[in-house]
């Protein structure tokens, strides 16, 4: 009974301590509660009042999330190692959470500052691994294993100085050795902590790997890299291109996707791109867009197999971009 009642709450943050009978703080002020955490309330009969709960932002849900990963790397950074139970515990339902929003333009927003770039994009990776599994169809199992995977992909960026990663110039040679190291950390932090899956290490080795053979760490090509791999590449290239960072201003969202179909059939993994440009472009349906001929339109429907030509209404006439080559989206409303 008890434990129902405080399933109401999960996903809502915590207003003041909770402590249980004995006087030992159980879940601190600010908490987001997941699932353990009203668990734990539970077994140690503590009951719950909508006067000791609140409703969360999408600021601090991206806020709290990126708090828990600035953590996660900065243990790993003085461990070489993470706390696998935890990351399970406090950051995968923060994750899940965002990724289940209906707004996830809104949450990309706050994830593309540079602002602590490597922690929003490791939540961004996350987010948008999942939304490319679900298009898909992977199974709730193989998703949340995906999910976790992307968010961990950047972790051997602990290892690397901070002055590189932050560097607002271009990165000499050797800094960019440097920085390419990162997927061979990221495979010996994970291969080292208890209880983490294997594949997530490779995901940490492969994700700049590339179908033609062009990336590294190993210059592995299509058929030697794992499909988790190539799923978190896609998510990896996208949320960089569309980022600020403090060495380069952010991509307009139609130019970000044009980039990546008119590459699908190069480095990256060309099925897996076109069903991820499919789901961005379908969230884009209903939206205002300006055609190369200066007419602006509204988009009605997406092409499956060209994406980024879609279907658009023109004063109430339908044209239909993948059959009408000489015009194309010039941008989005």
């Amino acid at each position: 009974m008890l434990a129902g009642q405080l399933k109401t709450y999960v996903g809502m943050r915590v207003n003041r301590n909770i402590y249980n009978g004995s006087g030992t703080l159980v879940v601190p002020v600010s908490r987001v509660l997941t699932d353990r955490d009203v668990n734990l309330l539970a077994r140690q009969g503590i009951a719950l009042s909508e006067q000791d709960v609140e409703a969360v932002s999408v600021v601090h849900l991206v806020d709290s999330a990126v708090r828990e990963v600035r953590e996660l790397f900065e243990y790993a950074k003085q461990t070489d190692r993470i706390p696998f139970a935890r990351v399970r515990e406090q950051i995968v339902p923060l994750i899940l959470e965002l990724s289940n929003h209906p707004n996830l333009n809104q949450i990309f927003r706050y994830l593309e500052v540079h602002d602590e770039y490597v922690y929003r994009h490791s939540v961004a990776v996350g987010i948008l691994s999942k939304l490319i599994g679900k298009t898909k169809g992977f199974d709730d199992g193989e998703l949340m294993e995906l999910t976790i995977a992307g968010f961990l992909h950047d972790i051997g960026k602990s290892r690397v100085p901070g002055a590189i990663l932050n560097k607002p110039g271009r990165l000499t040679e050797e800094e960019f050795r440097i920085v390419k190291e990162h997927t061979v950390f990221g495979y010996e932090i994970l291969k080292k902590s208890d209880g983490v899956p294997e594949r997530y290490a490779y995901v940490a080795l492969q994700h700049h790997e590339r179908e033609d053979g062009s990336g590294y760490p190993l210059g592995l090509r299509g058929g030697s890299i794992d499909v988790f791999s190539k799923i978190v590449a896609v998510a990896d290239v996208f949320h960089a291109m569309m980022s600020k960072r403090v060495y380069k201003s952010p991509l307009p969202l139609f130019q970000v996707l044009k980039e990546l179909a008119d590459n699908v059939y190069g480095s990256l993994e060309p099925g897996i791109t076109i069903a991820f440009l499919k789901r961005i472009m379908d969230m884009l349906i209903g939206n205002r867009a300006v055609l190369t001929d200066g007419r602006e339109g509204r988009i009605v429907m997406v092409n499956a197999g060209d994406p980024v030509r879609p279907v658009v209404e023109v004063d109430g006439q339908y044209i239909d971009l993948s059959a009408e080559r000489s015009i194309e989206l010039d941008r989005i409303i």
